[in-house]
């Protein structure tokens, strides 16, 4: 199973002696005591998986997620899931057995349908705003439709925010990367840095990836 954002500050802490052993693991990202350690260790951990990839000359991978949205009375636009990239039409109400429907003249012609915003009722279409990138429907939900639960599937980016994002690359590597990512940690929150051992964790981090990612373009012409 993938390691997460979760488990890779985890890791950092306690290689930098914040915690010792998994029964005083983090269980969220969340802590008062500990918040600006906890926003650092994002931050290099996001900064150390960019770096890897640029420097193998690799793309960073974008992963693709599911998520849901609740419909609310008199409201027509959702904000969706962190770190959504594009929608994959169509949202569907598993419970209801109803479906919306990407609408594909776009988000400025889904307005002119209803150019007073006051129509109601179950929508059946909507469109992503250009500006804020939310979900905007044709209509705006009645009290009774209030509550109706829509699954979608997202193309998601690779930048991690969530403590349950999960790493794109598999666990010999997450190994070797949380060496940087302490490092990188020592350096930002301590004027601490080991060079030597930070460096050699991120050339054999680019080594695996290269490697792993040449073996599964050879075996994708078979």
């Amino acid at each position: 199973m993938p390691k997460t954002l979760l488990n890779s500050v985890n890791e950092v802490f306690k290689k930098v002696g914040l915690i010792s052993g998994d029964s005083f693991a983090l269980t969220s990202l969340t802590d008062t005591s500990r918040q600006v350690a906890i926003d650092v260790a994002v931050q290099v951990i996001n900064e150390s998986i960019i770096d890897m990839y640029s420097t193998a000359r690799r793309a960073l991978p974008d992963t693709q997620a599911e998520s849901t949205i609740t419909l609310v009375a008199g409201t027509r636009a959702y904000t969706l899931a962190s770190g959504f990239i594009e929608l994959y039409w169509p949202l569907i109400d598993k419970t209801n057995a109803q479906f919306i429907t990407e609408y594909k003249p776009g988000y400025n012609e889904l307005l002119k349908l209803d150019l007073e915003q006051d129509d109601k009722g179950l929508p059946h279409f909507g469109a992503i705003s250009p500006v804020d990138k939310t979900l905007h429907l044709d209509r705006a939900p009645e009290a009774a439709d209030a509550g109706n639960v829509y699954t979608y599937q997202y193309r998601k980016s690779s930048v991690l925010t969530l403590a349950t994002d999960e790493v794109t690359f598999n666990d010999d590597i997450w190994t070797m990367m949380c060496v940087v990512f302490a490092e990188r940690w020592r350096r930002n929150r301590r004027n601490q840095f080991d060079a030597t051992a930070h460096n050699m964790a991120l050339s054999r981090s680019i080594r695996m990836l290269n490697g792993l990612q040449q073996k599964n373009s050879y075996g994708s012409r078979y």
